[in-house]
């Protein structure tokens, strides 16, 4: 799979994508937005890329966030992972998350990601609705879904659960 946009395009998950997966999923400071709660071994990783079929098998859909140029040499452009979460073809909804490393944000990316993967979702997967938890204090990310039309919908225990309907 590959969606480009203005400044990035998204693909599939690939192998050499497992060392930077296991870095990221095991940095303690995206726990708090991720809901993870123990690390992941590289096995894991991996298996979760080789396994990777199908959204509608899976239930869920990460893509690799990359700029449409390398970024210094040997570089392959990744600079973060977007993903659909809690896939429901009855309730035709997904829960939405993006990633980006932290030396690439305030850059566009994230926004660009996120309008690529909201077409996608309404478009191509016949979506309806899409919906993530934002902390209160993560301004960065409640703007950047408010920007995209995510209304929140409720707050809770300094969450916010924001809402993205196609009319």
């Amino acid at each position: 799979m590959y969606l480009s946009g203005k400044k990035i395009f998204l693909r599939s998950l690939q192998p050499s994508d497992a060392d930077l997966l296991y870095k990221w999923e095991n940095d303690k400071t995206n726990w708090q937005v991720s809901g993870t709660k123990k690390p992941f071994t590289k096995k894991q990783i991996k298996e979760f890329i080789a396994n990777q079929k199908d959204v509608y098998l899976d239930k869920q859909l990460r893509l690799m966030v990359c700029i449409n140029s390398p970024l210094t040499e040997g570089d392959k452009g990744v600079v973060g992972c977007i993903d659909l979460f809690n896939f429901s073809e009855r309730e035709q909804n997904a829960g939405i998350g993006i990633l980006i490393d932290k030396k690439y944000r305030k850059k566009g990316y994230a926004s660009d990601a996120l309008s690529l993967l909201i077409v996608y979702s309404f478009e191509i997967l016949n979506l309806h609705q899409l919906y993530c938890n934002i902390s209160e204090d993560n301004s960065g990310s409640l703007k950047l879904f408010q920007k995209h039309k995510f209304k929140i919908t409720e707050k809770k225990k300094n969450v916010c659960s924001l809402r993205l309907t196609n009319k």
